[in-house]
């Protein structure tokens, strides 16, 4: 490389390292535990597989997983198995987990027949993006999860594939 181009590729570098630094502190921000935001459950309306109107408020006084994600999304169906588990080990103690499906009603009764999904799915498209973005999504990836105490406070946020141990802990210390 000339002398004359090293003073350009040098600060090339720099702004990109920049920009992955602010990146990656912005992602470590927004995946972290959030500050506590109540939320109205009445105001989250979804249509279920059977066509009958929902609301998350059925759920108040639970610790409620809102798991959002869709068929063609492979991260969402490798976490799917997981929380089948965790929604077994946790119910009887008033653990319940519901997901907005990014999908058609067909594929997503499909879906839940296939992965044996056992918990709530509704099915749609604006309503569900409307949704996460009320609840926080910050970047619009699927899946995007969030936990909400029995008060009705955001105690978790998570964009991107949930650990059984992130979750089984945040779990345990919200019960």
């Amino acid at each position: 490389m000339n002398a004359t181009r090293w003073p350009a590729v040098a600060g090339l570098l720099v702004l990109l390292l920049g920009a992955a630094a602010s990146g990656f502190f912005a992602y470590q921000h927004f995946a972290g535990e959030p500050q506590s935001t109540h939320v109205d459950l009445a105001s989250f309306q979804f249509t279920d597989l059977q066509d009958q109107p929902r609301s998350l408020q059925e759920w108040q006084g639970q610790l409620l997983l809102v798991n959002f994600w869709a068929s063609w999304c492979t991260p969402c169906r490798k976490e799917i198995p997981m929380l089948l588990e965790v929604q077994d080990q946790y119910a009887a103690r008033g653990f319940q987990i519901v997901g907005p499906a990014m999908d058609e009603p067909e594929v997503a009764r499909q879906m839940q027949a296939v992965l044996k999904i056992n918990y709530p799915v509704f099915p749609g498209s604006s309503e569900i993006v409307q949704a996460m973005d009320a609840l926080g999504d910050q970047i619009g990836a699927l899946p995007f999860s969030v936990l909400i105490d029995a008060q009705g406070r955001i105690v978790m946020r998570k964009s991107g594939e949930l650990r059984r141990e992130e979750l089984v802990e945040v779990i345990e210390k919200h019960l």
